[in-house]
């Protein structure tokens, strides 16, 4: 869970490091993903190996991203922002699914 927030974290400050015009969508897009592991980081199943596996994923995703952040292109850093939105909301939906009541 650290590793995953530190990754956003890191991600958030390059995307704001890099261009004026575009940072601050980008920087509220991460946030929201952010929020995601924020709100969430109590819930249990985070610490199975579906959990760390997905967590691991979106703290990959995140790094890549810092990382192109400094030198890519806007298609390139767009292209890594919707792959950390895709794995957060894969963790949503988990969320979502896993919160679910049988009655």
């Amino acid at each position: 869970m650290e590793v995953a927030k530190e990754a956003l974290g890191g991600a958030i400050e390059a995307v704001r490091a890099t261009s004026p015009e575009g940072a601050r969508e980008m920087a509220t897009r991460l946030q929201l993903a952010m929020n995601v592991l924020l709100e969430n980081e109590r819930k249990i199943w985070l610490r199975t190996k579906a959990g760390r596996e997905m967590l691991g994923a979106l703290g990959v995703a995140a790094s890549r991203l810092a990382e192109i952040a400094g030198d890519g292109s806007p298609e390139e850093i767009e292209a890594a922002l919707k792959e950390v939105e895709l794995h957060a909301g894969e963790i949503r939906e988990e969320i979502r699914r896993r919160s679910m009541v049988v009655t």
